[in-house]
């Protein structure tokens, strides 16, 4: 057995769904509706990468700011994966990296956890008209309390 369908298999036990790969030798899981989330083993298999079909961002300027607030997200190190853009669907996504040598089960729905939370919190934004979720905005487009 594949150490990526072992994997599914152990995940799936542990939130009662029953996943397996697919022929394009991925996992799609769709969560209410919402958000798709893609699970497939890299190039060299050492790898598990997740991604999360964020929201459609259509050219102009509200992709622009959306764009520009996932780099400034992505300046920083987070446990939860990088903002990218998919061109092919004109979509914001987030992706993550986790090697597999020492993965389990267990530590896959943790971090999937966090990652899903990750993930809604900028679907919703987007889907809600903001740029980024809340946490990530600044106060930089607002006067200093002393500038009246």
């Amino acid at each position: 057995m594949d150490r990526f369908q072992e994997l599914l298999w152990d995940l799936g036990e542990l939130i009662e769904l029953p996943l397996h790969v697919d022929k394009n030798h991925a996992c799609n899981i769709l969560l209410d509706d919402k958000l798709e989330i893609q699970l497939q083993m890299d190039s060299h298999e050492e790898n598990l990468i997740v991604w999360a079909f964020l929201h459609e961002t259509p050219p102009g300027r509200f992709r622009e700011n959306v764009l520009k607030d996932a780099l400034k997200v992505n300046n920083d190190y987070r446990s939860f994966g990088s903002l990218a853009y998919y061109e092919k669907k004109n979509m914001l996504i987030l992706h993550q990296f986790l090697p597999v040598e020492k993965l389990s089960g267990e530590m896959l729905r943790e971090k999937l956890e966090h990652f899903i939370e990750e993930a809604d919190s900028w679907r919703s934004s987007i889907e809600g008209g903001a740029t980024s979720p809340v946490k990530y905005r600044t106060s930089e487009s607002k006067p200093p309390p002393f500038m009246k």
